[in-house]
């Protein structure tokens, strides 16, 4: 029983997340989403960070598993679907992306977390275009390093979003009452102009 709550506590908490950000959500909203007691969800999770580690190691765990098929066979065609899969599985984390900031400030721990994982990630990118060099399908590079802010520049397209893939992100992530009634999700928006 133990697992299925815990399950029933990252579903509740990254449903009220993506859709109220990090900062608005208590532990009082996760229970009640859930449909447990506080007392439960503090036996299982004792406050919001850990519920957010959880949920942030899952999220890493399966970026890294997308990351390592492309590892297996790391061709430069691959990139644009390693791209689609990663926006794919951000859409379900939504909320991190938004509150990217406010949480490696209020979470040092998980901050620590994810510049690893980019630093990871920029590494695995880069093998990508070194074995890609090595089979002739790239030159090689004109300048030392040019391939290494490739890999930095490729790493930054992974979470960024046009306008309108925010706007398509966020209608398919909200209802529409909670899409016309987020302001800070709407703020958000109109800041990527």
């Amino acid at each position: 029983m133990t697992s299925s709550t815990k399950e029933k506590i990252r579903i509740a908490a990254l449903k009220l997340f993506n859709r109220d950000g990090l900062v608005n959500v208590r532990l009082q909203h996760i229970a009640d989403e859930a449909f447990i007691s506080v007392g439960n969800l503090a036996y299982h999770y004792p406050n919001k960070e850990s519920i957010l580690s959880a949920l942030y190691e899952r999220l890493s765990m399966q970026q890294k598993a997308l990351l390592a098929e492309f590892r297996i066979v790391p061709l430069f065609d691959n990139i644009d679907r390693l791209i689609q899969q990663t926006f794919l599985l951000q859409r379900q984390y939504v909320f991190f992306y938004f509150d990217t900031l406010e949480i490696i400030r209020a979470y040092p721990k998980i901050g620590e977390a994810h510049q690893d994982h980019i630093s990871s990630q920029i590494s695995q990118l880069k093998i990508i275009l070194d074995f890609n060099t090595s089979r002739g399908a790239l030159n090689a590079e004109p300048i030392d390093g040019v391939y290494d802010k490739l890999a930095i520049q490729k790493r930054g397209s992974l979470s960024e979003y046009s306008k309108e893939e925010l706007e398509q992100l966020l209608r398919q992530v909200l209802a529409k009452e909670d899409y016309e009634s987020a302001s800070k999700i709407r703020d958000a928006l109109d800041k990527k102009e």
